[in-house]
């Protein structure tokens, strides 16, 4: 008994790490200012409660051949359009190339109330499931002895 509940409480922690990762891919922007030396980066968050979201810029530099990456992020209010997450300067006064399309972004998807009622619901039909094999398991070394 203590063994399955020891294995459901491990199984219960990856459900949650696992629906607290989940994800997805909003729409955002990398966009370099008419004189290059600006990069602002905005996002829009698709779920109705605040969320952290994270945008990763990749660029190309002023030297031929050079890239890098910009990344900022923050927590975005619920179904906030075009919400500033920052705006950036390279040391220096020095230009920004051009923005790569393998720039991304993504917003962590809340865990609603709904959800948490569920995960609840499916620990304790898991607990009771992993309970029972636990105890047949058990039944079954006891008659072989």
């Amino acid at each position: 008994m203590i063994l399955a509940k020891s294995i459901a409480g491990s199984i219960l922690v990856l459900l949650v790490s696992f629906a607290a990762s989940a994800q997805t891919s909003p729409k955002f922007v990398c966009q370099i200012s008419a004189d290059k030396l600006t990069l602002r980066v905005t996002i829009t968050n698709p779920y109705d409660q605040p969320t952290h979201c994270q945008v990763n810029c990749h660029l190309s530099g002023s030297a031929p051949g050079s890239t890098f990456s910009s990344s900022c992020g923050k927590t975005v209010p619920g179904k906030a359009a075009d919400f500033l997450l920052c705006e950036q300067q390279l040391p220096g006064k020095r230009p920004y190339g051009a923005v790569d399309a393998s720039s991304n972004a993504e917003c962590i998807k809340p865990v609603t109330d709904a959800d948490r009622q569920k995960e609840d619901d499916d620990d304790d039909e898991l607990v009771k499931k992993l309970e029972k094999e636990g105890l047949d398991m058990l039944k079954r070394l006891q008659k072989q002895n």
